[in-house]
């Protein structure tokens, strides 16, 4: 025997394995963004040392800056004595330069009426005597010597004021003007420090936000980690449930064979596409050199390994019972669509018409039929259409001109498995006609 109930049971593994694969992708789909999350996570947190890096640094120079202002603040106090000390000496300066004033034009009216804006000769000629010259000569060189120490002195005293008044000014333009800079500085500084401060925030409320859809991440993972482990429980259930049934399938299949040992040659699948249907055992398989059969051999080409592959698949279900409604396996189109599919023959759900044409199957004569090619009766009026004479079958053998076909659910809402040797189309409602498929692979 080509194919064992054992092959059929890994088959049927394989397919509820892959069925959970998608799920198991959405949780490292999950791992994924978790990752991703990090990243962003941790890139925002880098930002954020950063900012506070930056906020220290201009809290260091705002007190830096603040120890100038207090210092200038202290440096100003003692200007401001220097300044008052200064305004006070200028203004002592000012009264004893006021007091020649007055002592100078006194000293002037007396050299005026000692005659002293004559010149010295008058004075000798018009003196009585050489003591009372030299009297009055010594008299006005007096007065000449104290108006001009006044005059020198006055002279002293007003540069002396105009230097300190100088000073004193230079000196109030340079607190002030330091003054000025530090107050910006600190005013610029404390910008700064918001501005800093308000990015930081931002990053912080960026962070906690991409934290949330992290955590989002992390609970719709566990969720898609708990539906995988309940949809791989369900199918080990199911498995262990295929494997009952398959177990009841081999044993009835067992049963028939005892009571007709022919059965088990109409049950293979030959090399040649054909099936075997004699009462000897079966035969190693030689490579077909034209008709295989007594009478006129139908489609006798090539048959894929895929094909072979799903009509043996389809024999091994002979004899099984499957649950039957809308998609579900003990349906005759699912149950087909199923062995080919197993067998790695593509075919997808659809219409009774639009279902092969999406999958690249063309329309064959009944002439050319062969193993794997797929019989369907459809409504002539509405191909596309699910009414009440829709049905499917696989051809799984081809001797001669007998046809073997494994069908599902006949009779309608059974469930049962069957093969049929011999078989012909033949639609049995009205304006119904039976179609042969032939799929790609």
């Amino acid at each position: 025997m080509k194919k064992s109930i054992l092959s059929a049971l890994m088959v049927c593994s394989i397919t509820l394995t892959s069925a959970v694969l998608p799920m198991a992708a959405v949780a490292d789909d999950y791992d994924t963004k978790i990752g991703q999350q990090d990243e962003i996570i941790n890139g925002l947190k880098t930002k954020e040392s950063e900012a506070a890096t930056k906020v220290a640094a201009i809290e260091s120079d705002m007190l830096t800056t603040a120890t100038k202002i207090d210092e200038l603040t202290a440096k100003e106090k003692t200007l401001k004595a220097e300044i008052t000390k200064l305004y006070s000496e200028i203004s002592d300066l000012n009264v004893r330069i006021q007091k020649r004033e007055v002592q100078m034009r006194n000293q002037a009216r007396d050299v005026q009426v000692s005659g002293t804006s004559t010149s010295y000769l008058d004075v000798i000629i018009n003196s009585e005597s050489i003591s009372d010259a030299i009297s009055r000569v010594q008299g006005i060189t007096t007065l000449v010597n104290a108006n001009n120490d006044l005059l020198e002195q006055q002279t002293s005293d007003k540069k002396d004021v105009e230097k300190k008044t100088k000073t004193v000014e230079s000196q109030i333009s340079v607190l002030e003007t330091s003054a000025k800079e530090l107050n910006e500085k600190q005013a610029s500084l404390n910008t700064l420090k918001i501005e800093q401060e308000i990015a930081k925030n931002d990053l912080e409320a960026q962070r906690s936000t991409e934290e949330s859809k992290k955590s989002e991440y992390v609970e719709q993972k566990a969720a898609a980690q708990k539906k995988l482990e309940e949809e791989q429980a369900k199918q080990v259930k199911q498995a262990e449930a295929q494997r009952k049934a398959d177990a009841e399938a081999a044993k009835k299949l067992a049963e028939a064979q005892a009571a007709n040992p022919g059965l088990v040659q109409t049950n293979l699948v030959e090399e040649n596409g054909t099936t075997n249907t004699t009462q000897e055992a079966p035969k190693p398989a030689e490579k077909p050199s034209g008709n295989t059969g007594g009478g006129s051999s139908i489609g006798t080409g090539g048959v894929s390994e895929a094909k072979k592959k799903a009509a043996q698949i389809a024999l091994n279900a002979v004899g099984q019972t499957n649950p039957t409604g809308w998609g579900q396996s003990g349906e005759c189109i699912v149950a087909v669509q199923n062995w080919l599919n197993a067998a790695g023959v593509r075919f997808s759900p659809g219409g009774p018409h639009s279902g092969y044409t999406q999958s690249g199957a063309v329309q064959v004569s009944w002439s050319d039929v062969q193993v794997g090619d797929v019989v369907q009766y459809e409504n002539s009026l509405s191909p596309d259409a699910w009414l009440d004479g829709v049905h499917t079958v696989l051809v799984v053998g081809v001797n001669g001109s007998s046809v073997q076909i494994v069908e599902s659910n006949n009779p309608a809402g059974s469930g049962y498995v069957s093969t049929t040797t011999g078989w012909t189309p033949s639609p049995y409602a009205a304006n119904f006609r039976a179609v042969v498929w032939r799929f790609p692979g």
